[in-house]
């Protein structure tokens, strides 16, 4: 019997979540910009505002540290971690997202109920930002490698604050790394869940792949909105040039995270660097900025622009319920 092509939605499911983008997106709060509402992966819970003064003192000094000596257990486990032509699978996570039953553990089953993807864990490195994380970590996976912070990471943290852009930033730390030793990499953020190979809708052409909020029909049009949750960069001298420009332009936006600064900077890579950029859409990379949830074309689902992590947990978990339900009615058909 042929297959159904067409996708399967859980009609209360869908309802609670328009109702819940509605109420984000047309509330007095919805003032905020998009990159505010989508809160990275590391949400918010009971944090106070802080003011822009504020956040300056916090940040003026010690912005772009200097490349960190990670150990060589660090570059061998990417290494024995990489594939036959030297790509890495990379993700960041802290206690609280390390959690029991919270979003390591659905983001790992994602790849046993995805389509042929378990194998790609073989070929992930999680980097647990504190001691629990690292625990968990070794608990359920292979390739795990502690990052030594000056702060607790353990908590969620509070969007903007000192410690958030601490652990946001680190990041493109770890990717001018791995590119230094010769490997590209796809960073995932931790809430985003596989469901397909994303390796499928990368250009060869590109030097770096971009995810986006808001996809606007033309993968190399400079205006779709950015997402730093999936990226893609292959290991040249220029992307290693564009990791370290990225990471200065930081001190002319102190208070603002890597995925925005990328956004202000973006012409000038292109500009100084010649940069090729691919934007993915949001119907192959998929997030609750813009949901397009067809499981005909979906390989990921990133729970971005939303708040907090109870949030993020209760939505995921019915976006992993409707792609049971396609793959098994699909399955049967």
């Amino acid at each position: 019997m042929k297959k159904r092509k067409t996708p399967i939605f859980h009609y209360g499911i869908t309802i609670f979540l328009a109702a819940v983008l509605l109420v984000y997106v047309f509330s007095a709060d919805s003032k905020r910009s998009l990159d505010r509402l989508r809160w990275d992966w590391l949400g918010e819970k009971g944090q106070g505002k802080t003011t822009d003064e504020e956040m300056e003192k916090f940040h003026t000094k010690n912005l772009v540290p200097q490349q960190e000596s990670h150990d060589e257990k660090f570059a061998l486990m990417i290494q024995n971690a990489a594939t036959d032509d030297k790509r890495v699978i990379l993700t960041e996570v802290n206690e609280a997202f390390a959690a029991p039953n919270s979003v390591l553990d659905l983001f790992l089953e994602s790849f046993h109920n995805g389509d042929n993807i378990a194998h790609l864990l073989d070929h992930l490195v999680i980097v647990a930002m504190d001691q629990k994380a690292f625990e968990k970590c070794m608990s359920v996976h292979r390739h795990c490698y502690l990052h030594e912070q000056l702060s607790d990471m353990s908590s969620e943290k509070a969007y903007l604050s000192k410690d958030y852009l601490d652990l946001v930033w680190s990041k493109v730390r770890l990717w001018q790394f791995i590119l230094e030793q010769g490997y590209s990499f796809l960073f995932t953020d931790i809430d985003a869940m596989w469901f397909r190979n994303p390796f499928r809708h990368i250009s060869v052409y590109a030097d770096l792949t971009l995810a986006t909020d808001i996809f606007y029909g033309n993968p190399e049009d400079h205006n779709n909105n950015p997402n730093t949750g999936l990226v893609f960069a292959k290991p040249t001298r220029k992307n290693i040039e564009v990791m370290k420009y990225w990471r200065e332009a930081r001190k002319r936006f102190p208070t603002t995270n890597e995925q925005t600064v990328y956004d202000k900077i973006k012409y000038e890579l292109v500009s100084k660097f010649e940069l090729k950029v691919q934007y993915v859409s949001t119907a192959y990379w998929g997030n609750f900025c813009q949901p397009q949830k067809n499981f005909t074309k979906l390989s990921t689902f990133h729970a971005c622009c939303l708040t907090g992590l109870e949030m993020k947990l209760l939505l995921i978990k019915g976006v992993i319920e409707e792609w049971k339900m396609y793959k098994s009615i699909n399955h049967n058909s």
